[in-house]
């Protein structure tokens, strides 16, 4: 079996929305998970998008995803990348298809000279935390994940 590792373009909208729609039902948040499949081509059709997006595909059918954005970590002063998600569809776990999205994110934060690649895993998620350690990753401890949003956003804003 082959995976194939792609960067998502316009016309991929609905392969994102599926894939990250399921790691929303994965992790319990299927209830906040309100994105269309247009709100994926939207990111995918801007040529300054300071986002992107990788799709696994398993003998050429779509199997998971990454999509990350640029960001910069001012105790480093570089410009890093933020890995948003890796998703990949239950049928298709457990193949290599999340290290290879890995891997090409890697390769991908390398030829932009980017200084690291950060993200945020669930606590939880035990398997995810086998592959980011057997590929490298280190885990820190005691950190929170922040968000303001909805009416606080607003009230902040005001």
């Amino acid at each position: 079996m082959s995976i194939t590792i792609r960067t998502a373009r316009a016309g991929d909208g609905s392969i994102l929305h599926a894939m990250i729609r399921e790691l929303a039902i994965h992790h319990g948040y299927e209830k906040d998970f309100v994105a269309q499949p247009e709100d994926y081509e939207v990111f995918l059709a801007d040529p300054n998008a300071m986002n992107g997006a990788l799709v696994a595909e398993w003998n050429g059918e779509a199997a998971g995803c990454a999509t990350w954005q640029r960001s910069y970590q001012t105790f480093l002063g570089r410009e890093t990348m933020y890995l948003e998600d890796i998703s990949v569809l239950p049928a298709f776990r457990r193949k290599g298809v999340a290290t290879a999205l890995l891997k090409a994110v890697a390769r991908l934060a390398v030829a932009r000279k980017a200084a690291a690649v950060s993200w945020i895993m669930m606590g939880w998620n035990t398997e995810a935390r086998r592959i980011y350690e057997a590929n490298g990753a280190s885990i820190e401890d005691g950190t929170c994940y922040c968000k303001l949003s909805g009416e606080a956003l607003e009230r902040l804003a005001s």
